[in-house]
């Protein structure tokens, strides 16, 4: 507990201490989530079967007639679902262009989700008062899904919104409103922690569509762009662009593999538990090795290596205990605070030792009943 009390008091005068605001924000970039889907993409990926990415490359949302001809070619082939990640916001300056850009998505496959974004954020209400659309969602009748995320600059992007809540109405976002048209179940909560698995999903340019057409039939297309760096965000996997992070959220809602995050209070019992288990066999060490003449021994002793040894392996067991539970369980127990209590260890001792010392110079006796007490 004396541990624990360290770390808060340090976590408090780093936030509080203006000069230590990088400390704060490199310690906010930090996951375990992180370190975990590393490790998975470090190994074999396989292509998705169920996903593709239509990358529209060097055309912009000017180009409207020819992206128009890009999403009839897609019907043409018929995909089972067709996820827009672009905004096509008022009508342009080309009449004609409009009309075929319209006309296209009018003939678009069935299950269809256009993208739209909610705009001007009402703070005091925690809602929104505006929203951008394309032009013709309204007229063709075509699904529509937000692009909203919930998004830290300092820290990766692990969540994706289900929905928002606008004027009582639920708007689903744009990777879960194609889960629903597919017909998958739809998560509970608010947020979905996205999970970013050892998979590669196919990219097909715009203008590739005819040679790669067994990579559109009967798979879900996404259209958009795969390099914007307007659009690019800081995953586990390094930058990725929205289109990429819409096509692993969508994987997360259509298998069903949420994570699910441990509460606050897990992760206090889950730092005490490791504390505990790294004071008890600390203790157990000295116990056996102050028994021994070995000077190698009694070297390890003085100089408390043996106290890192015992730091190292329980950081080992709980990392891998961790993994674990994230890996197979889909349970997402990050054991940061954990092992910071194992390293720290030693500085708690320090100060409980300290506090008996101080028991035993005001004459009280309870100091006696402590392990510790022939350090006194």
């Amino acid at each position: 507990m004396l541990t624990l009390g360290i770390i808060g008091l340090l976590v408090l005068i780093t936030l509080n201490l203006d000069f230590l605001n990088p400390v704060v924000k490199v310690s906010e970039s930090f996951s375990m989530t992180d370190i975990y889907y590393r490790i998975q993409h470090s190994g074999e990926r396989k292509e998705n079967k169920q996903i593709t990415l239509v990358d529209m490359g060097e055309l912009t949302i000017k180009d409207r007639e020819q992206i128009g001809h890009i999403v009839a070619k897609i019907s043409e082939l018929e995909p089972s679902a067709l996820g827009v990640d672009v905004i096509f916001q008022k009508y342009s300056d080309n009449p004609e262009a409009d009309d075929a850009l319209a006309e296209a998505f009018f003939h678009a496959p069935e299950n269809t989700v256009l993208a739209f974004e909610l705009s001007k954020p009402d703070r005091n209400q925690n809602t929104f008062t505006s929203s951008v659309h394309s032009f013709f969602a309204d007229d063709t009748g075509i699904s529509e899904g937000t692009v909203n995320v919930v998004n830290n600059p300092m820290r990766s992007m692990t969540v994706y919104p289900v929905y928002f809540i606008q004027d009582r109405d639920t708007l689903f976002s744009l990777p879960v409103q194609l889960a629903r048209q597919m017909g998958a179940e739809i998560p509970d909560e608010q947020n979905i922690t996205i999970n970013y698995r050892d998979t590669d999903f196919p990219v097909v340019k715009w203008n590739e569509l005819d040679e790669k057409r067994h990579l559109i039939s009967n798979r879900i297309v996404l259209l958009g762009a795969t390099d914007d760096e307007a659009d690019m965000h800081l995953t586990p996997l390094g930058k990725l662009s929205g289109m990429e992070i819409v096509a692993y959220s969508l994987l997360s809602v259509i298998e069903g593999e949420n994570k699910k995050t441990a509460p606050f209070f897990i992760y206090i019992l889950w730092a005490i538990l490791a504390g505990w288990v790294t004071n008890v066999i600390d203790l157990l060490f000295t116990m056996k090795l102050e028994r021994k003449k070995n000077i190698v021994v009694l070297f390890l002793l003085r100089s408390e290596l043996y106290a890192r040894m015992v730091s190292f392996t329980i950081l080992v067991l709980f990392t891998y205990i961790s993994f674990i539970l994230f890996t197979r369980f889909d349970y997402d127990l990050s054991s940061v605070l954990a092992l910071t209590t194992s390293v720290l260890i030693g500085e708690g001792r320090t100060l409980y030792i300290a506090f008996l010392s101080v028991l035993k110079r005001k004459g009280v006796n309870l100091w006696k009943n402590s392990l510790y007490a022939e350090k006194i």
